[in-house]
């Protein structure tokens, strides 16, 4: 087992070596008001670690990124959880198209990040609320790194160093995600957020292809034409009888 080790944390990591869940950890500092804005949870390991729907994140313990980011939206991104949704998924997937020059990066909708047509990054981010204001929102990200054996039932299941043969250091991962989301948040206005629409819909995984999916309320099974992702978060879908959208939660896909 890889263990990455730091000689001197900075006060703004929790480095825990396991915990249930980086986002549950994250999300009680923030209910019992002793987060900070830019603090990270990071664990070597976790029990209980989630995806999108209580899906279980699986992750070899050591060998990959479990973080969470506790941010305090501000501004602009206070209008809606969406943007900043789609703010952090388009931030991350220009980061790994910069750390793989060879690579294809693409954002599947609402925010896993596929690596060359394979996962290698969930997303989960969790809001926080007192009473009707949303005072933090914790930014889950999980992230493939050196882990190469995945159980095989994943077969769509890939991580960085798969993806370039090379080894990665976890902490220069994590401080490189976590300043160059802060520093989105500090410059994001309402004026700027048509172009990180735009720069979403360009990493949109199968955007103009065919995609079977099913309709999760009523178990209908669907092909349908992906367009693009909207203002609010929903997916445009070209079917038979015209466009049609989906918010999140509703749509499983058939890959």
């Amino acid at each position: 087992m890889a263990i990455n080790t730091v000689k001197a944390y900075p006060n703004w990591l929790h480095y825990l070596p396991t915990v249930d869940s980086t986002n549950i950890y994250a999300t009680r500092l923030a209910e019992d008001g002793l987060a900070h804005h830019g603090e990270v949870v990071w664990a070597l390991d976790q029990t209980q670690g989630r995806g999108q729907r209580g899906k279980q994140w699986d992750t070899r313990p050591g060998e990959n990124v479990m973080m969470s980011l506790i941010v305090q939206p501000t501004g602009a991104l206070t209008r809606s959880p969406a943007h900043l949704n789609m703010m952090v998924a388009a931030t991350i997937a220009r980061y790994f198209e910069a750390i793989g020059k060879n690579w294809t990066v693409h954002i599947k909708w609402p925010n896993d990040i596929y690596v060359n047509d394979k996962k290698a990054v969930g997303i989960l981010i969790e809001n926080v609320f007192r009473g009707m204001q949303w005072t933090n929102a914790v930014i889950g990200i999980g992230i493939n790194v050196n882990q190469t054996n995945f159980n095989p039932e994943l077969t769509r299941a890939t991580s960085l160093k798969a993806e370039s043969g090379k080894e990665y250091d976890l902490f220069e991962i994590i401080n490189d995600l976590r300043s160059g989301l802060l520093n989105e948040l500090i410059y994001y206005k309402p004026e700027l957020f048509k172009h990180t629409l735009q720069q979403y819909n360009q990493f949109l995984y199968k955007r103009g292809e065919e995609v079977r999916f099913t309709h999760m309320p009523d178990g209908t099974v669907f092909t349908a034409r992906i367009i693009a992702v909207s203002g609010d978060g929903t997916l445009i879908l070209e079917q038979e009888d015209g466009m049609h959208t989906y918010p999140f939660g509703s749509l499983q896909w058939h890959l």
